[in-house]
């Protein structure tokens, strides 16, 4: 029985939040509607239901007789054209979850992806700043520039210090409030962490990053007096709590003013490739490295132990040693190549 999309796509979510072990967050969610509705537009456009009002929400233009496999190849076509690979492989995936599940509600007989092959996700190696890089960071972050009133520089660098010792997510660490940094008894720091699915993890603070920290804390107690239970760790000059958007534009000035490359991806999330490759290239074993970053699954963490391959690899073959037996192997040519 055909079903208006508009109709069903709540009660789809509602199934993935229930079925999935981590239920689904906000962002999820958000995400899965949009991937639905992606292909709903197109769709809607390939046969002309499209008016062109503001505001025209394409799934209610569709019912799920309009999921044949022509209309979903055709649109397939032309969303594969204009995005990302790795885009259009989540929007396969998404679309491929949503047939099945109108399948098993009665509301459509044949899965129209089975002949769709999504593009391969290309594999791109995290890359991370080399020391020098973070260091040349660190510098930029601690500058004060006479006059400027718009920064605050205790926080820039408390936010540095926890960015590059605890790998922590852009997200995360604009999530942290008072409560999440404590000190033990014998002084060690411990940072909990409310990540992805909403787990929770610890991750120890050193103290340099800890030294650093505090600074800001008291320097932010002196202008807003003691925090409220739950208060944001990390705050703006204003004292609303800092947000990812301006946390990744504090993070953009760095590089900018730094000189080194940006990374793929907010810029932020360098730090935490960066703090990754260094545990592995330290010699800290893949599953406590797991454990620090908040993975789920260790495959994910893996993604660091071949970056740190591929530098080991780079780094011999820029080895001087390869230019010594090239003029020797010159050498040996030349000598070999004169009659006895």
């Amino acid at each position: 029985m055909a079903v208006p999309l508009a109709s069903v796509v709540e009660p789809f979510l509602t199934d993935r939040a229930t079925l999935t072990r981590r239920g689904l967050t906000d962002g999820s969610r958000a995400g899965y509607r949009q991937d639905v509705a992606t292909w709903a537009r197109q769709i809607a456009q390939d046969v002309g239901r499209l008016t062109g009002d503001e505001g025209e929400d394409p799934l209610a233009l569709l019912t799920s007789d309009d999921l044949t496999e022509l209309n979903v190849k055709n649109a397939y076509r032309s969303i594969r054209g204009r995005e990302a690979a790795s885009t259009v492989q989540r929007r396969v995936g998404t679309l491929r979850l949503f047939v099945r599940w109108l399948q098993m509600e009665g509301h459509l007989a044949v899965d129209p992806t089975l002949r769709i092959e999504a593009p391969e996700r290309p594999v791109r190696l995290p890359a991370g700043w080399d020391d020098a890089e973070l260091l040349r960071l660190a510098k930029v972050a601690w500058d004060v520039s006479p006059g400027d009133n718009r920064r605050w520089p205790a926080r820039d660098r408390a936010a540095f210090a926890l960015l590059s010792t605890t790998g922590v997510r852009a997200s995360e660490l604009c999530g942290l409030t008072d409560r999440s940094l404590r000190v033990e008894e014998d002084g060690e720091a411990v940072l909990t962490v409310i990540g992805k699915g909403n787990r929770q993890r610890n991750v120890p603070v050193p103290p340099e990053a800890l030294r650093v920290v505090q600074e800001y804390v008291a320097e932010r107690d002196d202008r807003f007096g003691q925090p409220e239970h739950g208060a944001p760790l990390l705050r703006l000059s204003s004292g609303r709590p800092l947000q990812r958007g301006a946390l990744n534009h504090l993070v953009d000035g760095w590089i900018r003013r730094s000189g080194v490359s940006k990374q793929e991806g907010e810029a932020a999330h360098g730090f935490r490739h960066t703090f990754a490759k260094g545990l592995i290239r330290s010699g800290v074993p893949a599953p406590a490295v797991q454990a620090l970053l908040g993975h789920e699954d260790l495959k994910t963490t893996g993604i660091y132990v071949k970056a740190t391959a591929a530098d080991v690899r780079d780094a011999v073959l820029v080895s001087p040693s390869r230019r010594v037996l090239r003029e020797v192997g010159a050498t040996d040519a030349a000598t070999a190549a004169v009659p006895s």
